[in-house]
């Protein structure tokens, strides 16, 4: 399922890293939500190094689950997302002469 196929009062897990919602909440017989559990990512290990053995057991996490449209707010599974390299500033020199010309404060 794509995100678009939820509605606003739809109760979906959602992964925050993916930015996307990854299906609707699973009940129990008594009305509990079921956990979802999110798959661990392992991390590439660089090259010349041996892998470490983990000092503990690793946690068990879970997807986090609500309303879609508090998901949405929560994690901004929708919209775009921004470039962080654009140029949406202006240069310097333009700013202080817009501001000699219009000051906001008058």
């Amino acid at each position: 399922m794509t995100d678009q196929e939820f509605a606003d009062d739809d109760f979906v897990y959602a992964d925050p890293d993916a930015k996307m919602a990854v299906g609707l909440v699973e009940w129990d017989k008594d009305g509990n939500a079921k956990t979802k559990e999110w798959p661990r990512v392992e991390k590439p290990v660089p090259e010349g190094e041996t892998p470490r053995k983990p000092f503990r057991k690793p946690r068990v996490r879970y997807y986090p689950w609500g309303s879609y449209k508090t998901m949405c707010k929560l994690y901004k599974l929708k919209g775009k997302v921004k470039d962080k390299d654009t140029d949406d500033y202006i240069q310097l020199d333009d700013a202080i002469s817009k501001l000699q010309e219009q000051p906001y404060w008058n």
